[in-house]
């Protein structure tokens, strides 16, 4: 089988101009269910503990491969998006379908410096990929090329 990564699916004189990864935050429920599982060790009994902590490799299991297999990527003729490892989704949008672009971005998400970015296209075709790093720096990027695109075509 051979590996597909998302240059392989590159057409001729296409370029990645931008590749958003996914925030660090992703490992926040476990650093919390790793701690609360020391804490029940340390202070109530060790065998609760050691199941809390046993019960914290599925989060970090899913906290790795969402951090290491999600991609966000900006191209000068269209937006992907990558998610998963075993059943991996391919999401494609040439500039032509694109309708709207923006941001969701919760308190937490401002303090630290990640947001939900949503690309909405014509019908029912959405990308929206959570936690990207500097995912208004993205969009902005996005709308430039949105421009340059309706400009060429009116």
């Amino acid at each position: 089988m051979p590996k597909m990564d998302i240059k392989s699916l590159l057409t001729p004189h296409e370029t990645i101009q931008r590749d958003a990864r996914i925030h660090w935050i992703v490992f926040g429920p476990l650093v919390f269910y790793t701690f609360i599982g020391a804490l029940a060790g340390t202070f109530f009994h060790p065998l609760i503990g050691g199941l809390i902590l046993f019960m914290c490799l599925y989060p970090l299991y899913t906290s790795i491969i969402s951090y290491k297999m999600t991609h966000l990527v900006l191209t000068n003729k269209k937006v992907m998006a990558r998610v998963g490892f075993i059943t991996r989704d391919w999401t494609q949008m040439t500039f032509e379908r694109i309708e709207n672009a923006y941001l969701e971005e919760p308190i937490i998400g401002r303090i630290f410096g990640y947001s939900t970015v949503v690309v909405s296209g014509v019908g029912k075709g959405t990308i929206a990929v959570p936690r990207v790093v500097r995912g208004d720096e993205f969009v902005k990027e996005l709308q430039k090329y949105l421009d340059k695109n309706a400009e060429q075509q009116g």
